[in-house]
C-alpha cells in the first residue's frame, strides 16, 4: 500500500467541499495511511481554502470556486505522485517560522526543531557567534537568531542551491543571517566560532533502498548520504575541526541507531565532555559537547 503510484489523472468537476473530502480520500487511499490522510487533507483545506479543521466542516455543503477546484487537482495529482506535500505547497512550518520548502534542501524535521529547543535551553548567553554546518534551508539557524537576536548566526554549506534558498527564507523573515557555501572536507576557518550545530548527512548508500521513495524521489541525496558509506564521517570532520579552531560546544543531531558507537568514536577525538540526549519519543538522538 505505501508508496503506490497512480497513473490516474484527477477529473473535477464543480463539486461541494464534503464531496471534495471523499474524492481526495478516495484518490489517495493506496498511496497513504490513514491518519496521513487526514493529514495531508488538513494541510490542503489550510494552503488552498484557508481555513481551519472546524471552519472546513462549516462549509461542507458550499461549491468549491473553479480557482479551488484547479488547486486541489494539481496538489491531489503531485500526492498520488508521492512528492512530499511541503514541496506541493512549497512551505513548511519550523519553530514557528514559515519557510520556503523546496527539493534545493531536506523538508525540516520535527525532531531538528527539538535540537534547537535543547540549544537555546542551554546556552543563555546574550551574545555569542554560532555557525550551522550543513544549514540546507537556513531552519535551523533562522529559529536561532529569531530567538537569540543578538546571536552572531552562520550557515554554512557545499551546495549553492541550498544556500540560495536559505538566503530566501532569511529574506522573507527578515532576519540578519550570513550564509556561505562551505565544504567541510576542505580546511575551514571556524575561528571566533562559540558555538557549532549540525544535523549532517549521515546514513550510508547502501541503505538507500530502506528509505521512503518520497524522501529518494525528492530530496537531495547530498544532504542525506554520508561519503563512502561511513555513517560518522561528518561528525568526525566537524569535531576535528571544533577541536582544532577551539570551539566550545557542538551540539548534533544523529540517527537513533548506533549512538553508542558513535559517541565511542568521538571520544577519540573529543578530550571534553559528550552527552547524549533523548528525543520526544525518549530514543538517543542528540549529542551535546563540551569543550572542558
Amino acid at each position: 500500500m505505501y508508496g503506490y503510484k497512480s497513473n490516474v489523472s484527477v477529473h473535477i468537476c464543480h463539486m461541494t467541499q464534503a464531496e471534495l473530502r471523499q474524492m481526495f480520500y478516495s484518490r489517495l487511499t493506496r498511496n497513504y495511511y490513514q491518519g496521513e490522510l487526514q493529514a495531508l487533507y488538513n494541510w490542503c483545506v489550510q494552503e488552498i481554502q484557508h481555513w481551519s479543521r472546524v471552519e472546513t466542516y462549516l462549509h461542507n455543503n458550499e461549491e468549491v470556486s473553479e480557482e479551488s477546484l484547479s488547486r486541489w487537482k494539481d496538489a491531489i495529482e503531485r500526492l498520488a505522485e508521492d512528492e512530499p506535500v511541503q514541496y506541493v505547497f512549497g512551505t513548511t512550518i519550523f519553530f514557528g517560522l514559515k519557510l520556503h520548502c523546496d527539493p534545493r534542501a531536506l523538508i525540516p524535521r520535527p525532531e531538528t526543531e527539538e535540537l534547537v529547543q535543547i540549544i537555546l535551553d542551554r546556552e543563555p548567553s546574550d551574545k555569542m557567534t554560532v555557525a550551522d554546518i550543513g544549514t540546507g534551508s537556513g531552519c535551523i539557524a533562522l529559529a536561532l537568531k529569531s530567538n537569540r537576536p543578538n546571536w552572531k548566526v552562520l550557515g554554512l554549506d557545499v551546495s549553492s542551491d541550498a544556500l540560495a534558498l536559505a538566503k530566501e527564507n532569511a529574506k522573507e523573515q527578515k532576519l540578519d543571517v550570513s550564509f556561505n557555501q562551505v565544504n567541510i572536507q576542505d580546511q575551514v576557518d571556524l575561528s571566533g566560532i562559540d558555538v557549532l550545530v549540525s544535523n549532517p548527512p549521515y546514513i550510508p548508500m547502501e541503505l538507500e533502498s530502506t528509505l521512503d521513495k518520497r524522501v529518494i524521489q525528492y530530496e537531495p541525496s547530498v544532504a542525506l548520504f554520508s561519503p563512502e558509506s561511513d555513517p560518522f564521517y561528518f561528525f568526525r570532520r566537524i569535531v576535528e575541526l571544533a577541536k582544532e579552531h577551539n570551539v566550545g560546544r557542538i551540539y548534533f543531531e544523529t540517527h537513533a541507531t548506533d549512538i553508542n558507537l558513535l559517541v565511542g568514536t568521538l571520544k577519540s577525538i573529543w578530550l571534553g565532555k559528550i552527552e547524549v540526549i533523548t528525543d520526544l519519543s525518549e530514543k538517543p538522538r542528540f549529542l551535546r559537547l563540551e569543550n572542558v
